[in-house]
């Protein structure tokens, strides 16, 4: 095993045990962006039938 690829073994051992702690939080984020996202594409558009 090259010192790189140890490197990207740690790295997505860290980002595995964040994603494992903190999965409620990042599912909540996730959901709360889709619905913002949602929410002002159903806007532009009806910004855009008015015009």
């Amino acid at each position: 095993m090259t010192e790189n690829s140890a490197l990207v073994l740690i790295v997505m051992l860290i980002i595995a045990v964040a994603l494992y702690k903190f999965w409620k939080q990042i599912i909540g984020i996730l959901v709360i962006s889709i619905v913002i996202g949602f929410g002002y594409g159903v806007y532009s558009f009806a910004v855009a039938m008015t015009n």
